[in-house]
């Protein structure tokens, strides 16, 4: 009854977040000063934070203020591709968004297999997952493979479009780069880099991709013990 009361009367008091403070501002420096309140009192989740770096930005919040609170989050419950756009859109952070990263990857059990990691980079794979948002397909992919190079005790990367080359099991950003970096993103030959990584036989062979794919074969081909073909977007 006391809550339907303050109702009626609109007398509900207003939550303290980060939406409500920063649409009530008319202005970048009202907007700069709440941004700051907000970080000295640690009142933006941890997914939050990393998604309004660029608004900090925009509106001249304090560098400092921003990275030292990076060193207030708890890091849970984000996955590696929410940092690596965040990176890509805020590279004057990445060393923070990298610490914070590896840091959300530890706790996991080790997969004590021989893994192979396959990861599209073709052209489609630079598209968007969302008109709405910024997060590449690529992204995605790169993210799921920094994961897998932390959690996986013996494992080989390779990256295809037109060819296939193997990268060097980097860790965190580095290893995005890596992979982003390792071929021009042109056509799809999914089967054919099954079919070539896996002369070696492996016990688990992942692949990265939105398949996309110019060619055809089937599982046989990845000689592995178990294949694991990953979609990044509905192609």
């Amino acid at each position: 009854e006391i809550l339907w009361g303050k109702l009626i009367h609109d007398e509900l008091a207003t939550p303290d977040t980060w939406e409500v403070a920063i649409s009530a501002c008319k202005n970048s420096e009202e907007k700069k000063r709440e941004f700051s309140r907000l970080l000295k009192e640690n009142k933006l989740g941890d997914l939050a934070f990393i998604r309004n770096l660029r608004n900090f930005n925009a509106n001249g919040v304090s560098r400092s203020l921003v990275r030292e609170t990076f060193t207030k989050k708890n890091w849970n419950r984000i996955l590696p591709f929410q940092f690596v756009t965040a990176a890509r859109i805020n590279p004057q952070y990445e060393d923070k968004l990298e610490e914070a990263m590896l840091k959300c990857l530890n706790g996991f059990n080790k997969i004590p297999l021989k893994v192979k990691l396959l990861v599209d980079v073709s052209g489609s794979m630079d598209w968007e997952l969302s008109s709405r948002g910024e997060t590449k397909r690529v992204d995605v992919a790169a993210g799921l493979g920094i994961l897998l190079r932390e959690i996986c005790e013996d494992i080989e990367i390779y990256t295809f479009s037109n060819s296939i080359v193997q990268v060097p099991s980097r860790r965190g950003f580095a290893l995005r780069d890596a992979v982003i970096n390792s071929q021009r993103h042109g056509g799809t030959y999914m089967w054919k880099a099954i079919s070539e990584v896996g002369k070696e036989h492996s016990d688990l062979m992942i692949v990265i991709t939105d398949e996309q794919s110019h060619d055809s074969g089937n599982v046989k081909m990845a000689n592995s013990n178990l294949v694991t073909i990953i979609n990044v977007a509905d192609n």
